[in-house]
């Protein structure tokens, strides 16, 4: 008996500590929003924008403007070729997504 509960204490211990898990106290990634890159130029221009959201039990705030047009405009982007999207998680209270876009 005290066998049996000891591989089932390490088959969960394994499963909740495995290697792929999603990461509750930090999280940051980059993910390409273009799907066809082959015939996609390389640019040599950056256009960077975010939004940060704060997220309280009942209550989320959330502030900034990510729309293509608007970081295209600001940063005097005329010409779009690519996007990256940048997420950032902390505690799942704070998030901010950042986008990228390349371009002349």
């Amino acid at each position: 008996m005290r066998t049996l509960t000891l591989i089932t204490a390490a088959l969960a211990f394994a499963l909740v500590l495995g290697g792929c898990t999603y990461g509750i106290l930090y999280t940051r990634t980059v993910e390409p929003l273009t799907l066809n890159h082959l015939t996609t130029p390389v640019a040599g221009a950056e256009g960077v924008n975010d939004i940060k959201h704060i997220q309280l039990p009942y209550v989320g705030i959330t502030w900034g403007d990510i729309s293509f047009g608007a970081v295209a405009k600001e940063k005097g982007l005329q010409e779009l070729y690519y996007a990256d999207l940048e997420s950032l998680n902390v505690l799942s209270i704070w998030r901010q997504y950042t986008v990228h876009l390349y371009g002349r």
